[in-house]
């Protein structure tokens, strides 16, 4: 039971993450990897051992990567919708 809502977490923090890349919010979006930088500082600390930086180190980059995806979707279907309102726009000129 434990382990399914570890995934539950760990599903929902990247879904979040992503959910900040696709609305842009940048500073959203750098807070999610600050906070598991503090934690895996602080279960380093607390542990008196280096094996959690490792295991941070991929968390945060993952997390970078996941908004990263997002706010490249969002930028890309921007860039659609656009040109698809320059194409309606040109096509109804050309009407007249």
């Amino acid at each position: 039971m434990k382990t399914i809502f570890v995934l539950l977490a760990i599903c929902a923090t990247l879904a979040l993450q992503f959910h900040f890349g696709v609305r842009k919010k940048m500073y959203l979006g750098a807070a999610l990897p600050l906070i598991f930088l503090a934690l895996f500082a602080y279960m380093s600390y607390a542990g008196k051992t280096f094996v959690f930086v490792g295991v941070g180190a991929k968390c945060i980059g993952a997390l970078i990567i996941i908004w990263m995806i997002g706010y490249v979707k969002s930028n890309k279907y921007e860039r659609e919708t656009l040109e698809r309102m320059k194409i309606k726009d040109i096509s109804f000129i050309h009407k007249d």
